[in-house]
């Protein structure tokens, strides 16, 4: 029995026809939104200002961005950490978790600087480190989307590591410990948009990956022994 999926490709047509008018939809709403974000300003950008902008209605706005603008300024934090497990995952099996997680971040940022590759939107993500600058409520929205979907390397770092992520602490430390210097160099590339952020991602990790201890100039030095054992004079 032939079922509609079979007569002529008419249904699969169909149903690829409303993807790419929704993905049509959904970028000229991120193009609107991103342009009145830089002309106004985040904050004083309404949805009702980029739905206008967009040519489309309100409520197809929230249809595609269920949380309003924010959700349009973590599509890119979303695009980045998809690039990087992607490319994490393409390493070669051989190599140890860490150098793994360095060459991945290596490949992406060569795929977002490529303006031929499938990705390749530096000028776009300069848009939304502008926008994103001088916004701390937005920038820590930003930072926590990027953490929870950093758990996605989770599992492809815990296989190299020939562990259990789910009873050993390691593969999810040296996940979030390399996410943590990503944010790192991000937060001081906002602050300093001359830097250039690959640079500071290497600088970052060179510190992970030496350990704090070597990486301190000059060394902390601990607290004299008498000191640390010294009874506390604050009253309970």
């Amino acid at each position: 029995m032939s079922s509609v999926l079979d007569e002529g490709g008419s249904a699969p047509e169909r149903i690829d026809g409303r993807v790419q008018r929704g993905l049509a939809a959904a970028y000229a709403i991120e193009q609107a939104a991103l342009a009145l974000f830089v002309e106004r300003g985040y904050v004083n950008t309404t949805a009702e200002d980029i739905a206008r902008a967009a040519g489309v209605s309100v409520r197809t706005f929230f249809r595609h961005f269920p949380s309003g603008k924010q959700g349009v300024m973590l599509l890119e934090t979303r695009r980045h950490v998809d690039v990087l497990e992607r490319a994490l995952r393409r390493r070669p099996p051989q190599e140890p978790a860490l150098t793994a997680m360095r060459e991945a971040l290596r490949d992406t940022f060569r795929e977002i600087q490529d303006p031929d590759s499938r990705y390749g939107r530096e000028e776009a993500s300069k848009v939304y480190d502008q926008i994103a600058a001088g916004q701390p409520d937005l920038i820590a929205l930003m930072m926590g989307e990027r953490q929870l979907m950093m758990e996605s390397l989770v599992e492809p770092v815990a296989l190299r590591m020939s562990l259990d992520p789910d009873t050993d602490v390691r593969p999810r430390v040296l996940v979030h410990s390399v996410h943590a210097a990503i944010m790192v160099a991000w937060l001081i590339g906002l602050n300093s948009r001359n830097l250039d952020l690959e640079v500071l991602v290497e600088a970052a990790l060179d510190v992970l990956e030496q350990g704090m201890a070597h990486a301190m100039v000059p060394a902390v030095h601990p607290l004299p022994r008498a000191t640390t054992n010294r009874p506390s004079s604050r009253r309970p």
